[in-house]
């Protein structure tokens, strides 16, 4: 009995782990392409490690990420040509128009103030604001990414039993239903109608698809705390 216990433990932990990777490693695809970030993507490590972490914990999305998604992120270009794509993705709107990375855009127009006040809730509610030096706003998807990959490493430690999991795994439930799972349908919606860069395709198809899984899946452990 206390064999099965521990090896369910572990598989939590592991599980954990792979969603907190994931995350992750989309948080850093998003952002402005560094020159380690690039050299991660052009050698196709970058993919390799994403259908890793998805073999773990999201293996039904395994055929797909393979099929339609790792092609687009090998980065066939320099790195030059990967800060242009990236520039003209989402910052320019030339030589075509852009596709925003804030959920602001996306999801309750009109009520940006409000929004950032509910997200820089959510941030502090766990001891996080955003960095100064960043100069970015509470609704970018990076800082939605980075804050699942706080709550998911947290859970990992409280799969230990070193801390309570459930504060965490609640956070998780309530901020995907809230806002990630919210807005990215329609930024990949719109992505696969503006966007000509196939690692910014490909990368938006998969944060989509991933959040999809991983909010069912969130909201079936939360349910099994209260059984």
């Amino acid at each position: 009995m206390n064999e099965m216990s521990s090896a369910m433990n572990i598989s939590r932990i592991e599980n954990a782990t792979a969603r907190n990777r994931i995350y992750a490693l989309l948080a850093m695809g998003f952002s402005y392409p560094d020159e380690e970030g690039f050299a991660r993507t052009a050698d196709g490590a970058y993919a390799e490690a994403l259908v890793q972490a998805l073999n773990i914990c999201a293996p039904d999305l395994t055929e797909f990420f393979r099929a339609d998604v790792a092609p687009g992120l090998r980065a066939d270009v320099s790195h030059k040509d990967m800060e242009a794509a990236y520039i003209s993705s989402f910052e320019t709107n030339m030589p075509v128009p852009s596709v925003s990375l804030y959920e602001g855009s996306h999801h309750l127009q009109g009520n940006k103030p409000e929004l950032l006040l509910e997200l820089k809730s959510f941030y502090r509610a766990f001891g996080l604001t955003m960095a100064e030096s960043e100069n970015d706003l509470e609704d970018s998807l990076t800082a939605e990414l980075e804050f699942m990959q706080f709550l998911t490493a947290k859970q990992a430690q409280a799969e230990d039993g070193t801390l309570e999991k459930a504060p965490y795994l609640r956070a998780q439930k309530d901020f995907l239903e809230r806002h990630l799972a919210a807005w990215l349908p329609p930024l990949q919606a719109e992505g696969a109608s503006k966007l000509t860069s196939p690692f910014y395709r490909a990368l938006i198809a998969l944060a989509d698809q991933f959040v999809l899984l991983d909010v069912m899946a969130v909201e079936r452990d939360v349910a099994s705390l209260d059984m």
